[in-house]
């Protein structure tokens, strides 16, 4: 058995790698552009980047934020996509150690970030994110049942029958969270449509089919209710964030800065699930203890 620390350091290494990978395709998804062809390169001299250049974190660090061909200056963000990933990917190896879920796990943060950081910028969930998400939730399913480990199918009690129907739990959480999501967006189309014909024609609904998605995607992978309560996380911290949003746009107003006014879902969405992944049981006690408060004062 590993020691922690050097599990650790496999996951941070394993997570840097896979950040810098992350950054290609958050960059290239939105633009519709292939992750795999053309290389690597600088974007502004569309130099193809050698070896040296593409170390995670260090060759930013040594190359001073700046491409070593033209002297362009490099994001931060390039360095803060591979380091959150890299520490995301030893948490969840703090808590679930390398078994079958940290490599499901791994992989579902992995789409997280990428919907995080293009839907943050463009206001869009690349498909390619859900579309992953369930894959990962099934496949993860299917490994259980393999590795018996009693944790593959839930029976399903058919109504007005003594029977049960078998289903793979990412199933169920792709119609129970995928569904509520529709539905959630079904309604929320007409109770906000714009009585403005000009607005009108532009209206595309107060939810976009990117979080519908991205919702059945998360319950493929963590089961219905931990990704019911990531939906609730997603919406306290959406309230607060989106309040304090209000508060400093106010103020930039005020003194005619310019300032962002509108903040997508998705992130929430991706913090929430994020927390129910890494904090489930934690989350669970603080519920239990909520209960108990209210109940006995």
């Amino acid at each position: 058995m590993l020691p922690i620390w050097m599990g650790s350091l496999i996951a941070f290494v394993y997570g840097t790698v896979v950040g810098s990978f992350l950054n290609v395709c958050i960059y290239r998804l939105p633009a519709e552009e292939s992750i795999v062809d053309p290389p690597s390169h600088c974007p502004k001299c569309n130099r193809r980047l050698r070896a040296a250049d593409l170390v995670p974190l260090f060759s930013f660090l040594l190359l001073g934020r700046k491409c070593r061909y033209c002297g362009a200056p490099i994001s931060w963000r390039y360095f803060g996509v591979e380091l959150l990933t890299g520490v995301l990917f030893v948490a969840v190896y703090l808590r679930y150690g390398f078994t079958i879920d940290f490599f499901a796990y791994v992989l579902f943060v992995s789409a997280l970030l990428i919907a995080f950081f293009v839907d943050l910028d463009h206001f869009i969930i690349p498909d390619q994110v859900p579309i992953a998400a369930v894959i990962i939730g099934v496949g993860k399913d299917i490994a259980h049942i393999i590795a018996g480990d009693g944790r593959g199918l839930i029976s399903i009690p058919l109504p007005w029958t003594d029977f049960s129907l078998p289903m793979l739990p990412s199933v169920i959480g792709i119609v129970v969270c995928g569904g509520i999501f529709y539905l959630i967006a079904w309604v929320s189309f007409y109770v906000f449509r714009p009585k403005d014909k000009e607005a009108l024609a532009e209206y595309e609904g107060a939810m976009g089919g990117g979080d519908v998605k991205l919702a059945a995607g998360t319950g493929a992978v963590l089961g219905a209710v931990p990704a019911l309560v990531s939906f609730f996380l997603a919406v306290i911290l959406g309230t607060l964030f989106g309040v304090t949003w209000l508060v400093l746009k106010s103020r930039a107003e005020k003194k005619g800065m310019p300032w962002r006014t509108e903040l997508p879902f998705g992130p929430y969405m991706v913090a929430g699930a994020l927390l129910v992944m890494l904090a489930y049981p934690q989350l669970q006690a603080l519920w239990a203890l909520w209960i108990d408060f209210v109940v006995t004062g």
